[in-house]
């Protein structure tokens, strides 16, 4: 569904990623961690056209990115960014709408309406159409983003940092919303026992590198955390799901 190979992005000469290479299948749930500076928001932006690789080519269903154009990679894949920028305010359900903005025109008004209501239900934002959106705490926009994205119905979805400002409640709500979702799903994962329960493979960079990747018990070791993150831990078996469960 994703390939990307040999991946290089510098700016002023100096190479923030460094010869990554991706292979993303279909439904399949991947994370990336790594620590603060690495490399993984740059990443994601090069995933999906906001920066363009000095050297490298990225390729969904065997079509490079370029040969898109941006309504036809709306259809593709959503986002989720770790940053929104609003310089103007709109209504929760005019934020949810701006999901449609790739298929409005095969959807009816009700139909439409109806999704919206039904979207926003999903992520607890029930009656919350009608609220600014910049009235909102961070973490009642980052549901309402989420709603978005979802509501896209793309078959690969992109999250940087999903659960960024979710209390607990949320986090597992969001993340259970979007495995059950059947989408492909590339996510940069800050929390490493919220990766190790939902994804399938990890890829771990460092200095703008993939150091590490593999089946998420095998990424997640207590040698291997030390490598990535230069922190002590302990990793058990989860004693319910047997999952690799971190203890710092």
């Amino acid at each position: 569904m994703i390939k990307v190979k040999n991946i290089y992005y510098g700016v002023d000469n100096f190479n923030i990623l460094n010869d990554i290479n991706l292979n993303i299948p279909k439904n399949s749930f991947v994370g990336i961690i790594g620590p603060n500076g690495c490399g993984k928001s740059t990443l994601l932006k090069n995933l999906y056209k906001f920066l363009k690789p000095t050297k490298g080519k990225v390729y969904i269903d065997d079509a490079s990115i370029t040969s898109y154009t941006n309504r036809e990679l709306a259809k593709k894949l959503s986002v989720l960014t770790q940053k929104q920028n609003m310089n103007f305010d709109f209504l929760v359900e005019e934020i949810i709408e701006m999901g449609f903005y790739a298929n409005e025109k095969l959807l009816l008004k009700k139909s439409k309406k109806n999704l919206i209501q039904a979207s926003l239900d999903s992520v607890g934002m029930k009656n919350m159409g009608k609220r600014s959106f910049l009235s909102l705490s961070g973490g009642e926009m980052q549901r309402v983003l989420i709603a978005r994205a979802l509501m896209q119905n793309t078959e690969i979805i992109i999250l940087d940092e999903p659960t960024n400002h979710l209390d607990i409640k949320y986090q597992f709500q969001i993340m259970d919303l979007v495995k059950n979702s059947n989408k492909t799903v590339l996510a940069v994962i800050h929390d490493i026992n919220i990766a190790s329960k939902y994804c399938d493979y990890l890829y771990a960079m460092k200095k703008g590198r993939i150091i590490l990747q593999g089946r998420t018990e095998d990424v997640i070791t207590s040698q291997n955390i030390k490598e990535i993150f230069d922190v002590e831990c302990e990793v058990l078996p989860h004693p319910k799901t047997s999952r690799p469960l971190i203890i710092f």
